[in-house]
């Protein structure tokens, strides 16, 4: 059944709201900072419920092909990323404007608390994406080593823009998430060389899971630890914004990867049996 609605062009509208915002910011007619806060916030509140939104259009859709399908299993796991992350971005919306939380140097401390939420929601990403890749033994034991060295280089990423007198709490918990999302990189590789989906769908996919990694190195690097713990803020929330939206219009496009790669297994084999005959 054709979907009443184009979730493609939907996402194609989401990051192009995401621009606009930087447009905005960068031309000096808004800001998150001053009388237009309010303004800023409700726009970027109203792209992530309509990205919510087309994730479950994106998954009625999926639920439509085929009872039992893997591909249903996936969507259900992105709109509950989705939901998640979600919950995190509100968190860093800061609405009580309230710096310097959990210490005395980094400003922005409040992006550590949003970890609570992005971790466990990104932790669903990478489980839909293990499942579209379907390792066997083998390559999965291949895949486990390139974690840990991606963990490794994750952690000496940290430890380059860490701040030593930023207190436990914020090394703790911004530590582990660096090192936790550098597998979404990882996760992009895999699926860009995965000739099992078509061409297509791994160039998207492996362009969001990249880019998930790339937003919160942004964050990292110019927002928590940046100018000394002030971060540099507000152009850098704007420019992080872009890249984040970006990923997650894409990536919750996931389910259809999986259908998309049944498609064309059996187009083949029809093609084959074809042939045969």
């Amino acid at each position: 059944m054709k979907p009443r609605w184009n979730t493609v062009k939907i996402s194609v509208f989401i990051i192009a709201c995401a621009m606009l915002d930087l447009l905005l910011t960068l031309l000096g007619v808004w800001s998150v900072e001053g009388v237009t806060r309010a303004w800023v916030l409700s726009f970027e509140a109203m792209t992530l419920i309509i990205l919510f939104i087309n994730s479950l259009m994106i998954r009625h859709s999926v639920n439509q092909y085929q009872d039992g399908h893997p591909g249903q299993r996936l969507a259900n796991l992105m709109v509950f990323s989705i939901l998640l992350c979600l919950t995190g971005d509100v968190i860093n919306f800061n609405l009580t404007q309230s710096y310097f939380q959990h210490g005395e140097v980094v400003k922005h401390d409040y992006l550590a608390d949003s970890v609570w939420f992005f971790m466990p929601g990104y932790a669903l990403m990478f489980i839909a994406c293990w499942r579209l890749l379907d390792y066997s033994a083998h390559q999965t034991r291949y895949f486990v080593i390139a974690m840990l060295i991606t963990a490794a280089l994750g952690l000496l990423s940290y430890l380059n823009m860490h701040i030593p007198d930023s207190g436990w709490y914020v090394s703790l918990m911004t530590g582990i998430y660096a090192v936790f999302i550098a597998q979404a990189a990882l996760l992009g590789l895999c699926l860009l060389v995965n000739t099992s989906l078509p061409a297509r769908s791994r160039y998207l996919m492996a362009s969001a899971m990249i880019l998930a990694t790339v937003a919160d190195a942004l964050i990292g690097q110019f927002w928590i630890f940046g100018n000394e713990g002030l971060g540099y803020y507000p152009q850098i929330r704007a420019i992080n914004w872009v890249f984040y939206i970006t990923s997650q219009a894409i990536v919750i496009h996931l389910p259809t990867g999986a259908l998309n790669r049944d498609h064309g297994s059996s187009r083949t084999c029809a093609a084959e049996a074809g042939f045969a005959k």
